[in-house]
């Protein structure tokens, strides 16, 4: 699945700040923090946080990529 930008990012903050107040609730039960990394919910959502990241991680590969191609594309023409 193909994402912009954009929208990736969004999704990161989003995914982030869903983390951030699970941990809240999490620490109003006084769930210490290793035990929170074994708490089912947060794991679920620190899963989507680090998807999200992964798909960042990638989509900056694939335009390294294309932009390398596209610097070889105008090298060639401009030589020949």
């Amino acid at each position: 699945m193909s994402l912009r930008r954009d929208k990736l990012e969004r999704q990161l903050k989003n995914a982030e700040a869903s983390v951030a107040d699970y941990c809240n609730v999490l620490d109003e039960q006084k769930v210490s923090a290793d035990q929170r990394q074994k708490h089912p919910k947060w794991r679920k959502l620190n899963a989507q946080r680090v998807q999200i990241v992964n798909r960042l991680i990638s989509l900056k590969v694939i335009e390294d990529r294309e932009e390398s191609f596209k610097q070889s594309a105008a090298a060639e023409s401009s030589e020949g």
